[in-house]
């Protein structure tokens, strides 16, 4: 099967995510809409994310993409927590402390668990098998290595302006309201930038193997 290159994959999901962000804009009712949670921006991130997953398995074939495993559930767990699925099935979410502390259902909180589990076993398969090939092709200034990195910078800025007037209202700083939603659109569209940073990075890796 022949490889597409970075570039064709960079016009194809720059093409398809203006398609679906458009449509957005003209059949949603609001600004706010296209900005709010579960949809818009945010199910165009997610959307992406379950074609980056679709990506990995065609570039790689299912035998080598299921040996990487931790990859392709990397990005269902970044597509299940822009879902909001760590908090969606419990009054808290499963990823805070105080709900393994506070009272709740003993069968919530091992599934709770469970999970967990699961993050730090990806984690631990990137840490052991992809960080030091990483910081390699990062020293030799490879074009993917690089996207990651970037991929890395911007879902560190977004996280960081996420409930920027949560966030500072414990220092005593009052963020204006416009301030505020003009933030959280910041951010869904970072996170947005941060999914095509990963495919584009998808697709350099497996053009340089």
């Amino acid at each position: 099967m022949k490889t597409p290159s970075p570039s064709v994959v960079l016009a194809t999901s720059a093409t398809l995510t203006l398609v679906m962000l458009g449509w957005n804009l003209v059949f949603l009712e609001s600004l706010d809409r296209f900005f709010k949670e579960g949809a818009g921006v945010e199910m165009v991130t997610v959307i992406l994310l379950g074609l980056a997953i679709l990506f990995w398995f065609w570039t790689r074939g299912l035998g080598a993409g299921l040996a990487a495993w931790h990859i392709p559930l990397l990005l269902a767990l970044f597509a299940m927590r822009e879902l909001d699925f760590d908090k969606r099935f419990t009054e808290q979410g499963v990823l805070k402390l105080r709900y393994y502390t506070g009272p709740g259902p003993f069968s919530e909180k091992i599934v709770g668990i469970l999970v967990i589990g699961v993050i730090l076993a990806v984690v631990w398969a990137l840490l052991r098998r992809n960080l030091r090939d990483w910081l390699a092709r990062l020293a030799r200034r490879e074009t993917g290595a690089w996207l990651v990195a970037a991929a890395i910078l911007v879902v560190g800025v977004a996280k960081s302006i996420d409930g920027l007037d949560r966030k500072l209202a414990p220092l005593g700083i009052d963020v204006p309201a416009i301030v505020a939603q003009r933030s959280g659109r910041i951010e869904e569209l970072l996170e947005l930038a941060f999914v095509l940073l990963l495919i584009q990075a998808i697709a350099c890796a497996r053009r340089r193997a």
